[in-house]
């Protein structure tokens, strides 16, 4: 039995909250994550991190950033998890067997650790994809 890997025939990817500060900071747009991944994505943001996103406090560049984010978020579906940010997704991308977004270092080698594809950011400029999709 397939799992949520896909939902309509599109790889889930979820996204983390450094992430999504990630188009404020640098320019990118979430949807060119597809043109990494080579395939039709369903994009997800679990409500802890929208919560987390809520509760940062930024200054400066950062808090635009995160303005923007909050905007973007609008745009995607809402998945639930509950916990620690960077636990609840490590587990829901394993036992789901989608990719995750994230520019975090730890987290990326937690997933990596695991096989998680991470979809993360190459010198500012350009998205990159760490694993393999199947």
């Amino acid at each position: 039995m397939e799992t949520n890997r896909l939902r309509n025939n599109k790889i889930v990817v979820v996204l983390d909250t450094n992430f999504l500060l990630l188009p404020g900071r640098f320019n990118l747009r979430i949807e060119s994550i597809e043109d990494v991944i080579e395939k039709k994505c369903k994009i997800v943001i679990p409500t802890n991190v929208m919560a987390e996103l809520n509760r940062i406090e930024l200054t400066g560049s950062d808090k635009k950033a995160k303005e923007i984010a909050l905007i973007i978020s609008e745009h995607y579906e809402k998945i639930e998890l509950e916990g620690p940010v960077d636990r609840s997704i490590l587990e829901y991308a394993k036992t789901n067997k989608c990719i995750v977004a994230t520019n975090d270092v730890k987290l990326k080698s937690d997933l990596r650790k695991i096989q998680v594809p991470v979809v993360f950011v190459k010198n500012g400029t350009r998205l990159g994809l760490e694993g393999y999709i199947e």
